[in-house]
C-alpha cells in the first residue's frame, strides 16, 4: 500500500484508464453520462473532507470520469446508408492484397465510411478528392473501436462505381503529411542499390518507421509471427527512444539545446509514422522522462506510463481498442514491473547478458495473453529469437533512421549508411525464417476472450507483486 501512496498521479491515472475500459460493459441505453458526472462530483467533494482516504475517493472520481467521458465520445447509432452517396477521401488509400481501402468522410463531417475496393490496379485517388459511390454493399459497424473513430459504415464497392467529382481542402494537413512521406521515401529509395530497392526498403522501413507495406510477403509475415518477431514491424517506443538519445547526446557532448533538437527530430519522424498509438505513447512517456532528467534529475517511470495512457485515452478513447496501443502498453508494463524481478532471479548470468534476457522475458510475459487474444498462437521460440535479434535490430533501427535523415538532404551521402542498414534488415528477415523453421516454434491455441485476457493479465500482475514481495523479504533477511 505504501507504493500506491508514493505515486498518487499514477494511481489516479490508472483508475481513469480502467474506467474508460469498463464503459464497454455498461448497456448503451443506460444514462451513464449524467450518473458518472454526479458520482465524480460527489467523490471529489467527499475527498476534500476525508483526508486519510483522499486517494481512494479521487481514484473513484477518476474511474467514474473515465466511464462518463468515454461514453460521451461515442457517436450516435448510424442511420441507413444507400447508394449513391458522396464523400471526401480522408486518408491515403491503404493497399491490401486484393485491392485497396478508402476512408470517406461524409458531407456532414461527423461520420466516416470505410470502403474496400477489389482491384488489380494501383489506386489513383488522393486525399481531399470528392467522390460519388454509385454501388455499395455494406453494413453499420458494431465494434466500439470503429464507433469511437466515427466509422459508422464498412462495406465494399467496385472501382467502376467510384466517380471523382472535384477537389476539397478539408484534409489539407493530411495531404501535406502524405506528400512529405512520399518525398522522404522516394529519396531514401535512391540511396539503396537499384537491384534491391523494393525488398530491402520494405523491410528497413518496417523496422525503422513501423510501416507495413504490401511488399512484405505472406511468407515474411508468417515467419515473423511464428518466430515472435512481429513486433519489429510495428511502431514502438524504440524509435522514439532513439530520437531522445540523439538529442541527449548532442546536448551532452556538443552543447546543443536538447528540446529544440528533439522537436526537429520528432517533426521529421512523426509524419512518417502517421502518429500511431504506440508512437504517441512513447512520445508522451519520453517527454515526461526527458523533462524529468533535464529539470528534476529524477524520473518516475510508473507515473510516466499511467499518466501518458490516461492522456491518450482522454483525447482519443478509440485507442483502447487499438492493437498497437495494447501491445505497446503491455510490453512497457512488463518491462517496468517484471524486469526488476527477472534481473534478480537471473543474477547468475553475466551482466552483459542479464539485462537483455530479463527485458525480453518480462515484455514477452505480458505480451503473450494479448497475442493469444488476437492471433490464437504462442511463439515458444520468441524469447530466444528476440534475444538474438536485439542487437542487429537496434543497429538497423539506428542506421536506418540516420540514412533516412541523410537521404532527405542528399541520397548520395546516405548510400553507405543505407547499404549497411539494408544488410542488417535482410539479416533480421533471415533470422525470422531460421527461428520459424522448427515445427515446435509456434503453438496454435484457442484464442482468449476479452475477459479471459484481462483475467490472465491480472493474475500475472498479482504473481509479479507476490514475487517482488518474496524477493524483498529474502533480501531483508540476508541484511
Amino acid at each position: 500500500m505504501d507504493w500506491l501512496f508514493r505515486r498518487p498521479v499514477a494511481v489516479i491515472s490508472a483508475a481513469f484508464v480502467f474506467g474508460a475500459a469498463a464503459e464497454a460493459v455498461i448497456p448503451e441505453h443506460a444514462p451513464a453520462v449524467p450518473l458518472t458526472v454526479a458520482l465524480t462530483v460527489a467523490c471529489v467533494i467527499v475527498s476534500s473532507f476525508a483526508a486519510p482516504q483522499r486517494l481512494l475517493w479521487l481514484s473513484l472520481a477518476s474511474f467514474a470520469l473515465g466511464i462518463g467521458l468515454t461514453r460521451s465520445r461515442l457517436p450516435p447509432l448510424s442511420s441507413p446508408l444507400t447508394a449513391p452517396f458522396e464523400g471526401t477521401i480522408a486518408s491515403a488509400p491503404l493497399p491490401i492484397r486484393y485491392g485497396y481501402r478508402l476512408l470517406l468522410c461524409m458531407p456532414d463531417g461527423g461520420a466516416f465510411v470505410q470502403v474496400t475496393v477489389p482491384s488489380d490496379e494501383m489506386p489513383r485517388w488522393r486525399i481531399g478528392d470528392r467522390v460519388r459511390v454509385h454501388r455499395f454493399w455494406g453494413r453499420p459497424t458494431q465494434r466500439r473501436r470503429y464507433r469511437f473513430q466515427h466509422i459508422l459504415w464498412a462495406g465494399r464497392t467496385d472501382a467502376e462505381a467510384l466517380e471523382r467529382l472535384d477537389k476539397s481542402d478539408a484534409f489539407v494537413w493530411a495531404e501535406r503529411r502524405e506528400r512529405w512521406r512520399q518525398f522522404v521515401f522516394a529519396r531514401w529509395q535512391q540511396s539503396l542499390p537499384t537491384f534491391e530497392r523494393t525488398a530491402t526498403l520494405s523491410s528497413l522501413a518496417s523496422i525503422v518507421f513501423g510501416m507495413r507495406t504490401v511488399a512484405v510477403s505472406d511468407a515474411d509475415e508468417r515467419a515473423f509471427a511464428r518466430s515472435g518477431l512481429a513486433h519489429l514491424f510495428v511502431p514502438s517506443g524504440s524509435q522514439v527512444t532513439l530520437l531522445m538519445g540523439i538529442a541527449w547526446l548532442a546536448h551532452r557532448f556538443l552543447g546543443l539545446p536538447p528540446f529544440p533538437l528533439l522537436a526537429v527530430l520528432l517533426g521529421f519522424y512523426l509524419p512518417l509514422t502517421r502518429s500511431e498509438p504506440s508512437i504517441a505513447r512513447a512520445v508522451l512517456m519520453g517527454l515526461y522522462v526527458f523533462a524529468g532528467w533535464h529539470w528534476w534529475r529524477d524520473v518516475d517511470w510508473h507515473t510516466a506510463l499511467w499518466l501518458s495512457s490516461a492522456v491518450l485515452v482522454a483525447f482519443e478513447p478509440s485507442m483502447l481498442g487499438d492493437v498497437g496501443f495494447q501491445l505497446s502498453y503491455a510490453a512497457t508494463f512488463g518491462l517496468l514491473y517484471a524486469s526488476p524481478i527477472a534481473l534478480r532471479l537471473l543474477s547468475w548470468l553475466p551482466d552483459w547478458l542479464r539485462f537483455p534476457v530479463a527485458a525480453t522475458l518480462s515484455a514477452q510475459l505480458f505480451l503473450t495473453p494479448v497475442l493469444v487474444y488476437y492471433f490464437g498462437r504462442i511463439s515458444v521460440i520468441a524469447p530466444l529469437a528476440n534475444l538474438c535479434a536485439f542487437i542487429p535490430a537496434s543497429l538497423a533501427l539506428t542506421l536506418g533512421f540516420v540514412s533516412a535523415l541523410l537521404a532527405s538532404v542528399t541520397p548520395l551521402a546516405a548510400m553507405p549508411v543505407s547499404f549497411v542498414a539494408g544488410e542488417l534488415a535482410k539479416f533480421i528477415v533471415r533470422l525470422a525464417y531460421w527461428f520459424s523453421a522448427p515445427s515446435w516454434a509456434s503453438i496454435k491455441v484457442a484464442p482468449l476472450s476479452g475477459w479471459q485476457t484481462l483475467l490472465v493479465l491480472g493474475l500475472l500482475t498479482a504473481l509479479v507483486a507476490w514475487l517482488k514481495r518474496s524477493v524483498n523479504e529474502t533480501a531483508s533477511e540476508f541484511r
